[in-house]
């Protein structure tokens, strides 16, 4: 990988990151957040592919809990949006793709929440709900804006 690709990607991974950290909605019953961070995690993805959409969702899933004061979260958000940006671009459908990345997103984070706080939130729509929510419309917004930074970074790197 060149190191124009890689400083692109590391600051869309930056932009990806501003996305999650400051675009949040708290939700106390979980102690966690809903962001726009999976829109760039997609539009990374669609644009550049799946490893790329792996590492952005990674790194800036990691770094928005880190930063947000939920740490908790971190290690599982690393796991979770980096298989989320992986199979964001996996298949040729973007049906398909919208689907596995969002059971990703709702069995990881419902795994995740039992994991740290019992079966009983993990059960809790309060849980799942926000996460579908989370994930279709980041799905919708990256597909929006993946042409424009696929041009954006075609002209670049």
């Amino acid at each position: 990988m060149s190191t124009r690709r890689l400083t692109f990607l590391a600051l869309l991974a930056a932009a990806t990151f501003v996305l999650g950290r400051f675009v949040q909605i708290p939700i106390p019953a979980v102690n966690g957040y809903v962001t726009l961070l999976d829109a760039g995690i997609f539009a990374v993805a669609l644009s550049f592919g799946k490893r790329e959409g792996a590492v952005v969702g990674g790194v800036s899933a990691f770094l928005s809990d880190l930063t947000s004061g939920f740490p908790q979260w971190m290690f599982f958000s690393l796991v979770i949006h980096g298989a989320q940006g992986y199979f964001g671009a996996f298949f040729k459908s973007r049906l398909i793709n919208w689907l596995v990345s969002g059971v990703i997103m709702v069995v990881g984070y419902f795994l995740a929440t039992w994991l740290l706080y019992g079966f009983v939130a993990a059960v809790n729509p309060l849980t799942n709900i926000p996460n579908i929510l989370q994930t279709s419309l980041g799905y919708l917004i990256g597909s929006l804006v993946a042409p424009l930074i696929q041009k954006a970074g075609q002209s670049w790197i």
